[in-house]
């Protein structure tokens, strides 16, 4: 930023006097001002957009965040579903052999009782 003096000094060396060199003064000062305007413009700008650039950033890191801890939730709702399925099956099989150890065991008690039979009427038709 030029000062008054500079200006004035650029101005005389110029060969300005009076009414023009305070034209070209104020004309220069209002040039300088007008750059000066743009450059805070075109920062304001790149501020903006900066600002535009990282809050886009940030939604989509959120955004992965949040389908992190959806795809998380989802697996681990899919693991307690295959947990409730094998606790399903094991809990069948243990019945299935409840149901054929049931099984067997009546089939023993039926042949006991029928060998128990047998031997009681062999014994009556032996004492005959």
């Amino acid at each position: 930023m030029a000062t008054v003096q500079i200006l004035k000094d650029l101005g005389e060396q110029m060969g300005l006097k009076r009414t023009q060199l305070k034209d070209f003064i104020k004309e220069q000062q209002e040039l300088e001002r007008e750059e000066r305007n743009r450059l805070t413009e075109e920062q304001d700008k790149q501020r903006a957009e900066q600002d535009k650039q990282r809050e886009s950033e940030k939604e989509q890191r959120e955004q992965r965040i949040q389908q992190d801890k959806d795809e998380k939730f989802r697996l681990a709702q899919m693991e307690r579903e295959r947990e409730k399925e094998q606790r399903e099956r094991e809990k069948e099989q243990s019945e299935e052999k409840q149901r054929e150890y049931q099984r067997e065991k009546d089939e023993k008690d039926r042949e006991f009782e029928i060998e128990r039979s047998l031997k009681g009427i062999r014994w009556i038709l032996n004492y005959r």
